[in-house]
C-alpha cells in the first residue's frame, strides 16, 4: 500500500507527478528485503535502499552471508573491510536473476599499495520496465488503472574502503565510505554510509566484527526520508584441512539490526577438496541457514558449489523462495 507522504512502505519513491506509481516496484521491493538475507528479522516499513541489504557475492551469498570473518576474497568489502587487509590482490563479479527483468549484480575489487589495501565495490539492483498505473477512484485509490507507460527503477550502493594489518599482521582494521542512490520513475533519493571493521585471525579461526551501512537517510526530489539499514556484526571463520586437501569451512554470524532493533544469526559450511598452491583444484558443496527467514514462502536454507583453480574460483548458490521460485546466483572470484 502507498503512503500519503509519496513512498511506499520499503521508502520506495512513487513516481513524480499526481499520484502515479509503479506498482510492481513496491511489490518486488518488499519481497527482495524479505530474501535479502533478513538475518535479524527487520520489518517491512523500518528502512529504505534494499540494495543495502540483498546478499553480495557468490561464495558469501551461499553461506547466507555469514563473512564477517572471510578473509580470502574481494566479496569481504560488503560484509567487513577489515578482511581484505592480507590480500595483494583480488576481484569478483556475481549476478542473480530474481524474476522477469529484476535482478541484482555486484561486483568488487582489491589491490595492495604497500601496507595499505584498498578495494572498490558496487551492487546494482535493477527493477527493469516497470508498468506505470494511476490510483482507481471507484476503489478508493488502492488498486492501480495502468496507463499504457512504462518507467525505470534501479538502486546501486558504491563503496571505497581501505584496510591495513596491525603488528604481526594477525589484527586488521578496516574502514569504507559509501554512497547508495534509489531511483524510480525520474525520482531519486540519495544517502552517503560509512562502514567500520576490525578481524583478529588465528591459527584455524578468524574472529571478525563490523558496523555496516551507519548514515542518515535517503532523501531527495522532495519525498519523505527513509533510514538506512544500518546493522552491526560479530562473527568467526573457521577452516580445517587434512594433510590430503580434503577439509572444511565453517562461518557463523550474529547480525544486528540497529533501527529494527533485532538479532539473528546467519551461518553457513563450506566442505570438499580445498585449493591450495598455485596449480591445485578445488571442488567444494556449500549450505547456508539464515534465522530470519522460513517464514511466508522464505527459504531458511541456501545452497551452492565452487570450482578453483589456483587463486581463480567459479560458484553458484541456490535459494528456493515462493516468491520469486527458484533463484540462481553465479559467480567468479580471484584472489593472489
Amino acid at each position: 500500500m502507498m503512503k500519503r507522504n509519496g513512498t511506499d512502505s520499503r521508502g520506495m519513491a512513487r513516481a513524480p507527478g499526481s499520484g502515479r506509481w509503479p506498482v510492481r516496484a513496491g511489490v518486488a521491493c518488499i519481497g527482495l528485503a524479505c530474501a535479502a538475507g533478513g538475518a535479524a528479522g527487520q520489518g517491512a516499513g523500518s528502512t529504505g535502499a534494499t540494495v543495502l541489504q540483498v546478499l553480495a557475492g557468490s561464495r558469501a551469498a551461499a553461506l547466507s552471508g555469514a563473512y564477517a570473518g572471510a578473509a580470502g576474497d574481494a566479496d569481504v568489502l560488503f560484509y567487513n573491510p577489515a578482511g581484505i587487509a592480507g590480500l595483494g590482490a583480488a576481484a569478483s563479479v556475481s549476478y542473480q536473476r530474481y524474476v522477469e527483468d529484476i535482478g541484482v549484480a555486484s561486483g568488487a575489487g582489491v589491490l595492495r599499495l604497500g601496507r595499505l589495501a584498498l578495494g572498490a565495490s558496487v551492487v546494482f539492483l535493477d527493477y527493469g520496465d516497470i508498468d506505470e498505473r494511476v490510483p482507481d477512484p471507484d476503489f478508493g485509490g488502492q488498486t492501480g488503472l495502468p496507463t499504457g507507460r512504462s518507467v525505470s527503477a534501479s538502486e546501486s550502493a558504491t563503496r571505497l574502503s581501505g584496510a591495513l594489518e596491525l603488528g604481526d599482521g594477525r589484527f586488521s582494521l578496516g574502514a569504507g565510505l559509501g554512497f547508495v542512490s534509489v531511483s524510480l520513475a525520474g525520482a531519486s533519493r540519495n544517502a552517503p554510509f560509512f562502514d567500520a571493521g576490525a578481524q583478529y585471525r588465528l591459527e584455524t579461526v578468524t574472529v571478525g566484527a563490523s558496523i555496516r551501512n551507519l548514515g542518515g537517510a535517503l532523501n531527495g526530489s522532495g519525498l519523505a526520508d527513509a533510514d538506512l539499514p544500518a546493522e552491526a556484526r560479530l562473527g568467526a571463520m573457521a577452516r580445517l584441512t587434512r594433510a590430503d586437501g580434503l577439509g572444511a569451512v565453517f562461518a557463523a554470524d550474529l547480525v544486528r539490526e540497529l533501527n529494527a532493533r533485532t538479532t539473528g544469526l546467519v551461518a553457513g559450511i563450506e566442505a570438499g577438496l580445498m585449493p591450495a598452491g598455485p596449480s591445485r583444484v578445488g571442488a567444494v558443496g556449500r549450505i547456508g541457514y539464515d534465522a530470519g527467514t522460513g517464514t511466508d514462502g522464505q527459504g531458511a536454507l541456501r545452497f551452492g558449489g565452487g570450482l578453483s583453480l589456483g587463486g581463480l574460483a567459479v560458484d553458484y548458490a541456490y535459494q528456493e523462495y515462493e516468491l520469486f521460485g527458484s533463484l540462481h546466483r553465479f559467480g567468479v572470484r580471484w584472489a593472489r
